[in-house]
């Protein structure tokens, strides 16, 4: 008889994980969770003098909802309620310029951080040192007979945006007179007011896990849960940020709880994020006066 050594090759932790897997899959997926490493979410809500450029909620719930209807039957009470996640209301106000933060069209692609580094670019060629340049300039910027202006206001990140038309090289000047004159203006304005709606919000919070992370995260937990016969899903976040997907779970599996709450334990919400609790935490109420 010869002795035979293992062979170098072998990678016997790797075969041990495998059976233990096998053996024991829920168990196994609750350890994982408490190791995984999760990629970095990146800046969600980015600044720019474009609104577009900003998260948005309308194409967050439609990707993601778009994504359930594809993963199934049981998925479909879910996407109702995604769709019923936004209300709006409008309001006729009176608004000041320095409160707009943004604008819907520009013919620039720079990507400016906000309205003053766009103003400087847009408006710099445009007289506005003087008093009579800032009533000229707000009148041929909102003129009377267009009012009201329209705006959007997002409950959400406390920010208002301009439905404007075009690049207005006379808002762009009223902008520099304000900043250097520490003034302001008022305009008359028909304010669209976008809310989350909060029940709908709290039922989502109360049936399911509802996870943002990196795809790359989502996908490899995602297929642990699978092979755990954990049941859940993957949704889309929104077009621009294809690199980072949702997890979705229902909360009514003991197993399954227990391993997501693994997953969450003391990590960094740069990594991981509930977001209906995120949604529920970020609020600015509009003021309705």
């Amino acid at each position: 008889m010869t002795n035979r050594s293992p062979s170098p090759n072998v990678d016997l932790e790797g075969l041990l994980n495998g059976l233990i897997q096998k053996m024991f899959p829920a168990w196994y997926a609750c350890q994982a969770a408490k190791e995984a490493h999760l990629g970095n979410l990146g800046v969600l809500n980015p600044h720019s003098f474009l609104s577009h450029r900003w998260l948005s909620l309308h194409a967050v719930f439609s990707d993601a909802g778009k994504s359930l209807i594809e993963a199934g039957e049981e998925w479909k009470p879910l996407c109702g309620l995604l769709e019923k996640l936004i209300s709006e209301r409008e309001f006729n106000r009176s608004l000041s310029i320095s409160a707009i933060d943004g604008l819907e069209h520009s013919a620039h692609d720079e990507d400016w951080p906000n309205l003053y580094s766009w103003a400087e670019h847009v408006g710099k060629d445009v007289p506005h040192d003087s008093a009579e340049d800032f009533d000229r300039l707000r009148q041929e910027a909102f003129p009377a007979e267009n009012k009201p202006h329209r705006m959007v206001y997002r409950e959400w990140d406390g920010r208002y945006y301009w439905l404007n038309k075009s690049d207005s090289a006379a808002f762009a000047g009223l902008l520099l007179h304000a900043q250097k004159k520490q003034r302001d203006a008022n305009i008359n304005t028909l304010i669209n007011v976008e809310s989350i709606n909060d029940k709908v919000l709290d039922r989502i919070h109360a049936e399911y896990w509802w996870l943002l992370l990196t795809r790359d995260s989502a996908e490899a937990f995602y297929a642990l849960l699978e092979q755990a016969g954990l049941p859940a899903t993957l949704a889309d976040f929104e077009w621009r940020r294809s690199d980072l997907a949702f997890l979705i779970a229902r909360k009514n599996n003991r197993k399954l709880n227990q391993v997501i709450l693994n997953l969450l334990n003391k990590r960094s919400s740069q990594h991981i994020i509930e977001f209906g609790r995120w949604l529920g935490r970020h609020h600015f109420p509009f003021r309705n006066h």
